[in-house]
């Protein structure tokens, strides 16, 4: 389905939540580097699909005042050669097999479409410090109680349902240490989740309960976490 082409036969796929994604990233991101006083000269984001993450967290990272010597995207899928972005090299293929030794990774809404994510994810900590996850939590009262699993299964091809332990266990079998973590509320304004009657319905209902408790949202409707984490044996 990725390698073939299929899953991104439409380039534009998801690239409407990008911003979304990234304001949350950004947020978690930016206050840890500053304090861990990480340099940030390269950039690699996993996964990329149609790009979109990939240019937004390079504005936001320039923004910050961050000055970029590299920035890649890297994906499986035949697609990524169509892509083009100034100051951006979109490359064709796994970076634990191709990529360069990278300060900053992320991995935007990827870990949960892979079959062995505690491998994948060692691998890729192999070439990188600081790794970045935004991850959505599927283990939910909403998707438990409609048994929707299969459906998410086969589209959009989510192998692996997380809640936010779960997620944090992953990453900590993976070799990484987790620095801090938050739930992405800015993705609940996001276009793919204010789609259908019932998700603009409910809308309200989320933001609510968002905000006496995100944790307890992301039971009922399930919603998305961004973990910052690091390697600390990595080596330029």
């Amino acid at each position: 389905m990725y390698r073939d082409g299929t899953y991104f036969s439409d380039i534009t796929r998801h690239q409407e939540d990008c911003i979304y994604k990234v304001r949350a990233i950004s947020r978690i991101l930016i206050p840890v580097v500053r304090l861990k006083n990480y340099p940030i000269r390269s950039y690699a984001d996993i996964g990329c699909g149609s790009g979109g993450v990939t240019k937004a967290m390079k504005n936001a990272l320039e923004h910050q005042g961050f000055n970029l010597e590299r920035v890649e995207g890297f994906d499986v899928s035949p697609h990524l050669s169509q892509l083009q972005e100034q100051g951006i090299e979109f490359k064709v293929g796994e970076f634990s097999e191709i990529g360069q030794p990278t300060d900053l990774v992320t991995l935007t809404d990827v870990i949960e479409h892979v079959t062995n994510p505690v491998e994948f994810i060692a691998r890729i900590a192999e070439k990188a410090k600081v790794v970045v996850f935004h991850i959505p939590l599927d283990d939910c009262l909403a998707v438990n109680f409609r048994n929707m699993q299969r459906r998410k299964i086969q589209s959009p091809g989510h192998l692996t349902f997380f809640n936010i332990n779960s997620a944090l266990n992953l990453i900590t079998y993976s070799g990484l240490q987790i620095l801090d973590f938050d739930y992405s509320t800015e993705t609940l304004a996001a276009p793919s989740n204010n789609e259908t009657f019932l998700q603009k319905i409910s809308s309200p209902l989320k933001r609510l309960v968002s905000w006496i408790s995100p944790w307890l949202m992301t039971r009922i409707f399930g919603g998305s976490i961004v973990v910052v984490a690091v390697n600390e044996r990595f080596k330029d």
